[in-house]
């Protein structure tokens, strides 16, 4: 137990320095500074701009009304942000490994994730934790919900699940990059599918993809399905209401999966190289 309390005292340590200097690199250049939050901002306002005139221009959709689904998408938003403000740069992988970088993680004595993970402060979640606070602000005030712990704790684990889904779906792109060049296209065709996707009730996808969300990649356990939950509406989801509370777990799993991914990409790795 000792042991185990100092490896992450330790490893806190590391992240906090790793991260300071992270920092400092991209504060370095106020242009590149202002313009990575300006991009953030813009590009989730304008994701959460055309999910909004979408509703508005169409009565509610499959029992979901506009504050509803701003709900889903503003969730799914505040999701994202949590995982790029940690975990983002487990998707620049394959730049470290071209620029040299990755290499010399495994020769230093730290854990080769952590100093991945903070080998370049994300300034863009700075930009996406504003949006999607303020969406989520804006989109509880028109909806009047009844808060009690077991709510709040709904919204804050649908939160925690998603992020911990997108870091899981990434390790499991990293390991695949690890193993295989060429692969890295994976990591921009599942940022696309979450953030197309990701934002909707699945009630309103053809069959076939609400299924694939579902059982495949599970898009759906993000944000929709615990906030179906949030929300009281576990009846009218797709493939029963247990599934509202299933997030977590279905998270677990998919961790645990990611993890299996990574380390045995990374093995391969350092055996083969790049």
């Amino acid at each position: 137990m000792r042991e185990t309390a100092a490896r992450l005292r330790r490893a806190a340590r590391i992240a906090r320095v790793t991260g300071r200097a992270g920092l400092r690199e991209r504060l370095a250049n106020k242009g590149d500074f202002v313009l990575a939050i300006v991009n953030g901002v813009t590009y989730q306002i304008t994701v959460l701009l055309f999910a909004t005139v979408v509703f508005t221009r169409f009565p509610p959709l499959a029992g979901w009304t506009v504050a509803q689904v701003l709900l889903v998408s503003s969730v799914r938003l505040l999701a994202h942000s949590v995982f790029v403000l940690g975990f983002t740069n487990v998707r620049e992988i394959p730049y470290l490994i071209r620029q040299g970088r990755f290499d010399s993680f495994l020769v230093r004595p730290a854990p080769v994730f952590l100093q991945v993970c903070t080998s370049r402060f994300p300034l863009n979640a700075v930009g996406d934790l504003t949006v999607a606070a303020t969406s989520l602000g804006v989109c509880l005030s028109m909806l009047r919900l009844h808060w009690t712990l077991a709510r709040i704790g709904s919204l804050v684990l649908a939160v925690a699940g998603g992020a911990a889904l997108e870091l899981a779906l990434a390790l499991c792109v990293a390991g695949l990059v690890l193993r295989r060049a060429g692969t890295e296209a994976l990591f921009s065709w599942l940022d696309t599918v979450i953030g197309a996707f990701g934002n909707y009730p699945l009630n309103v996808f053809p069959a076939v993809l609400r299924a694939a969300f579902t059982f495949g990649l599970p898009v759906a356990f993000v944000a929709f399905y615990p906030v179906a939950a949030v929300l009281g509406k576990a009846a009218s989801v797709p493939y029963g209401p247990a599934l509202t509370l299933a997030a977590p777990l279905v998270a677990t799993a998919w961790l645990a999966l990611g993890g299996w991914a990574w380390r045995t990409g990374l093995r391969m790795y350092t055996r083969r190289g790049w």
